[in-house]
């Protein structure tokens, strides 16, 4: 009970230091397992080899290197192997920046000297996730009552204020390469995808990295994910009356703070072609199943199966469960690969290469960005993304990409004739002549919403036209019931193209949908 109350300390409580013998131990109790340290390397791994190496560490004084050893083990008790490898990287980089320790000087007074210069040299005007983990290593091994850690330094810390990484500046910016991908990519990305999987059998190599890109753009998850995917994960449902399937997938959590892999799930519904494509993938992966003796039941096995689960056991992977699974960094280079395969044979086939940029991340945040226009909740979308808290799903609902995914097609295909224009493609007459642009109601001072209708409103609109402007009081609608037509298919398209035909009822009753459809009746009423 002493170390969860000494973590939720002040920066200036006083801790009486307490004397520790030089760390010694030869295992220490983690959050899920003992683990070996004897020697240099601690096998901190539990679904995936994570490893702390302390040779880089070895020109430290013996006893500052016995205490830091002493504050992992407090964190191996708690945090998850990734996070903990995240303050030894930190701490490896610090360390290194120093050139020597003074014999004649006392080592916690070097280390607060230290420190501060660290600090001082690397400060960012971007991120500094980097210096508030080491704060709080510091901070935290002072709270354990470790000798070498001082409450001056504690107070003095305190008062430093750090710059966190600023997420999501790829979404509120356009980034190439890194930002969600406009409407017109995404389609020729999913297009491209679904010609692929016509001449590729479930027993080709690139089938499985084709099922798992096909995760990735549906689903949104992350690598991890897919790794700790198992084949009781994989619920298929089939009507009696009809024949027809339905599929779900438990998908496993791996960001909920102190929980152990596969403890939490989340169910989500998959629509039927990504369906048959995992059960294909997991009929052709264990077709031998009842053959191999060394596999027990079906149900436990990984969906996803490597070929390199000797090198993995030989890891030391904590789970043996795991051991027949290929890893994250296997999974985050499938969408580069598929993407590959794709341009190749539409080159040899005289087709354009895509030139599609895929990685787990992007694809992530192209299905987080859809689904907050599409008009998800937060509190869903940080369910469906495996979040803590809301504050990593808002950037999604700002204006930035989001506004410029849902105006994009309206943009090519109604401004096309004005960037040929400002491109100096064509003549300002020419381009009076292309567009007779027709609109029914206000004054001609009204702005222009081409196609649709005029907005009253004089500054620029911070919401997000066109779906809002079918809900606000400024809009003038057009009486061409055919254009709104139009829009409302596109809308309903939208969420079919992004969440497949089984996409729960709800998102066809949002606002913007809701008002589109009802406008849409009110002047096909009117024409009759």
């Amino acid at each position: 009970m002493t170390q969860p109350r000494r973590s939720r300390l002040k920066f200036n409580a006083v801790i009486p230091p307490l004397e520790r013998p030089l760390f010694n131990k030869t295992s220490i109790k983690s959050r899920s397992r003992q683990i070996d340290t004897l020697g240099d390397v601690w096998q901190i791994g539990e679904s995936d080899a994570v490893t702390l190496n302390w040779s880089f560490l070895s020109r430290l004084p013996e006893e500052l290197t016995s205490q830091v050893k002493y504050t992992f083990e407090y964190f191996l008790s708690g945090l998850a192997p990734d996070t903990v490898s995240g303050y030894f990287d930190v701490l490896k980089k610090f360390f290194n920046s120093v050139d020597e320790w003074e014999s004649d000087e006392s080592v916690g007074d070097q280390l607060s000297e230290y420190l501060f210069d660290y600090i001082a040299t690397q400060r960012t005007q971007n991120d500094e996730t980097s210096l508030s983990s080491l704060r709080h290593w510091y901070t935290q091994s002072h709270q354990l009552a470790l000798s070498l850690f001082q409450r001056k330094t504690c107070q003095v810390l305190s008062k430093l204020k750090f710059k966190g990484n600023m997420k999501g500046q790829d979404v509120l910016a356009y980034i190439e390469g890194r930002s969600p991908f406009r409407s017109d990519e995404l389609s020729k990305l999913r297009k491209a995808l679904t010609e692929c999987c016509s001449h590729i059998t479930p027993y080709d190599p690139l089938f499985p990295k084709l099922v798992a890109t096909w995760i990735f753009v549906v689903l949104g998850v992350r690598p991890r994910q897919l790794m700790l995917l198992m084949t009781c994960d994989f619920a298929v449902n089939i009507d009696k009356s009809n024949g027809h399937k339905t599929y779900m997938l438990n998908v496993p959590s791996v960001k909920k703070r102190y929980t152990l892999p596969r403890q939490r799930f989340k169910q989500r519904v998959l629509p039927a072609f990504l369906g048959e494509l995992i059960e294909k993938q997991i009929s052709a992966q264990y077709r031998d199943l009842f053959s191999d003796r060394s596999i027990l039941t079906q149900d436990d096995q990984p969906i996803f199966r490597g070929t390199n689960a000797s090198e993995r056991k030989a890891k030391k992977v904590t789970f043996e469960r795991f051991a027949a699974s290929p890893g994250k960094d296997y999974f985050a280079k499938l969408p580069s690969e598929v993407m590959a395969f794709i341009d190749e044979k539409r080159v040899k086939d005289g087709l354009p290469a895509l030139g599609l940029k895929l990685t787990p991340r992007r694809l992530r945040k192209t299905f987080a960005t859809h689904a907050a226009a599409m008009g998800t909740p937060s509190y869903a979308l940080m369910e469906l993304l495996d979040h803590d808290d809301l504050q990593h799903v808002m950037v999604y609902y700002q204006l930035g990409v989001s506004f410029a995914l849902k105006i994009d097609a309206v943009y090519q295909k109604h401004f096309t004739d004005h960037l040929a224009y400002f491109d100096g493609k064509i003549t300002l007459k020419e381009l009076v002549e292309r567009n007779n642009v027709r609109t029914v109601f206000g004054p001609d001072s009204l702005r222009k919403l081409v196609g649709i209708g005029l907005c009253a409103k004089g500054a620029p609109c911070r919401l997000q036209p066109p779906y809002s402007c079918y809900g606000c009081n400024k809009f003038e609608a057009s009486n061409d019931v055919s254009v709104h037509q139009e829009v409302l298919v596109a809308m309903q398209n939208e969420i079919r193209e992004k969440f497949g035909d089984d996409a729960p009822p709800g998102f066809y009753t949002v606002t913007h949908v809701k008002a589109c459809s009802e406008l849409v009746e009110r002047l096909e009423v009117g024409h009759e």
